[in-house]
């Protein structure tokens, strides 16, 4: 029999791919094909295959098929079809093989899979360590289902992703109705055509108790669907809900806006200590965390690299719920100075003790409006670095009574030369202070043999001069000098 250039081809690239037994075997865009998928599982021992990617390969049910039912692929754990032509037999084939075990995620993104063959993958009584199902841009929701896969899911399936189909109300009401989402985590069903009725459905349904994300982006739900999913009992375990691109107004808006803040709040808190830190938390955000009442029980807030500005700020510092608060982190925020001066006029921060200001783009005027605050005036953690705060801002914050209570300052990166230094140095009111960190500065040996000089370097404990400029005989001086054996750590 004459082999055609194709199957040479085909036979030489496979030979290539098998040769080094690699766990992963990529045969994208090799356009293979139904025949070229029959000749690999007949004739490939496929044994040591762990993820296995077909994507591009102009596959259908029928290479599916045969792929299902072949013997050495008893180890794969990762099947990547993507952009084939399979449809709901080739899903159903796959459901029920008995030869995959071991395979816990499914990519069939750009296929033809409906409603039955997405079911069947997700019911499926064989693939019991299947996690992960991917379905984006498929035709779920096509038609109303007659026929249902039997079973509930047994599966260990978490992720879920439905991602533009044609999904409508009647769709999340069969599917909820047959349980389908009963284990899954993470459920995304955005870019559909879902409305208020079918995240009503959403909302109501206890089959959705362990959903952690939840996406039903670009959808048609308006303010009731969306106060449902507010209001819903069943989304207690949330952590990550995007609506963004409905039809709702203000009023869904803000029930979202609560409901976010209840979530972050309820899952984020430990103990008295609440991490918002990197949760693309806006000024809106920040107004609905600052109304929830649970923040009374946060000694601890950090709010660290979110997208608020003092806008943001002045929202929170209206908050009557922070009058337990003792230690703030606003680093890298926009709070400026403006935000800088709706904190020093708040008077519901009385025992606030920790203040970080990292890189938010404060200066002199920010700290003069800190200086002069009637309530901030129980400071001992102060973190101003990366800021450009000026000679008149360490002026300033050398000489307030504000700062008094300071045991540590950090001033890292804010351009700190021997002048500034030399005001904390000598300072009057900064009499408690043990630790100074002020790494990538112009510090010069000028400043460390005023400082040797000094008697308030016996009270201090900690200090880090690392990135400044000191040549090697000052760093040879630092260590060998007596006077700088007492610090119980010192970097340079």
């Amino acid at each position: 029999m004459r082999l055609e250039n194709k199957d040479v081809s085909l036979i030489k690239t496979l030979n290539e791919k098998l040769a080094d037994k690699n766990s992963i075997l990529d045969l994208s865009y090799e356009r293979i094909g139904d025949s070229g998928i029959v000749f690999l599982c007949r004739n490939k021992d496929l044994s040591h295959v762990k993820k296995l990617d077909l994507s591009w390969n102009e596959l259908t049910n029928d290479g599916l098929s045969a792929l299902s039912e072949t013997a050495s692929l008893g180890g794969l754990m990762h099947l990547v079809l993507n952009a084939n032509q399979i449809g709901d037999e080739g899903a159903r084939c796959l459901a029920a093989s008995k030869k995959l075990p071991n395979l816990e995620s499914v990519e069939l993104v750009n296929n033809e899979v409906s409603d039955f063959g997405a079911l069947s993958l997700v019911k499926s009584q064989s693939l019991l360590n299947l996690g992960f199902i991917d379905l984006e841009m498929n035709q779920v929701g096509r038609q109303k289902l007659t026929q249902f896969p039997d079973g509930a899911v047994v599966s260990k399936l978490r992720v879920l992703n439905l991602r533009r189909n044609l999904l409508t109300d009647e769709t999340i009401s069969d599917w909820a109705q047959a349980g389908a989402f009963e284990k899954v985590v993470h459920l995304n069903l955005g870019w559909n055509h879902i409305t208020n009725k079918g995240a009503s459905i959403l909302a109501h349904s206890p089959t959705l108790s362990r959903l952690e994300i939840l996406a039903i982006d670009s959808n048609d739900i308006g303010d009731l669907g969306a106060k449902d999913i507010a209001s819903s009992k069943h989304l207690n375990n949330l952590v990550q809900l995007y609506m963004q691109d409905n039809d709702f107004g203000r009023t869904g808006e803000m029930a979202l806006r609560t409901m976010r803040s209840r979530i972050l709040v309820e899952k984020k808190k430990n103990e008295d200590k609440l991490n918002l830190n990197e949760q693309s938390l806006d000024n809106k955000d920040l107004a609905s965390l600052a109304q929830y009442e649970r923040l009374n029980e946060v000694a601890s807030l950090s709010l660290r690299n979110n997208h608020f500005d003092y806008r943001g700020i002045q929202e929170l510092a209206n908050s009557p719920y922070l009058l337990n608060l003792r230690s703030l982190n606003l680093m890298s925020n926009k709070v400026g100075d403006k935000g800088l001066l709706l904190l020093a006029e708040s008077p519901n921060l009385l025992q606030l003790e920790s203040l970080n200001l990292e890189n938010t783009g404060i200066t002199a005027l920010g700290i003069l409006a800190l200086s002069q605050s009637p309530y901030l005036k129980k400071l001992k953690e102060l973190n101003l670095s990366d800021n450009k705060l000026g000679e008149k801002g360490f002026h300033v914050l050398a000489g307030s009574d504000n700062f008094r209570n300071l045991i540590k300052l950090s001033t890292s990166g804010t351009s700190v030369g021997d002048a500034e230094f030399q005001a904390l140095v000598q300072s009057q009111t900064l009499t408690q202070l043990e630790e100074l960190e002020t790494m990538g500065n112009l510090i010069t040996r000028k400043s460390l043999d005023l400082l040797a000089r000094s008697s308030k370097l016996a009270q201090w404990k900690k200090m880090d001069l690392r990135r400044n400029q000191l040549k090697d005989v000052d760093l040879i001086f630092l260590a060998d000098s007596p006077k700088f054996q007492s610090l119980e750590v010192l970097r340079f």
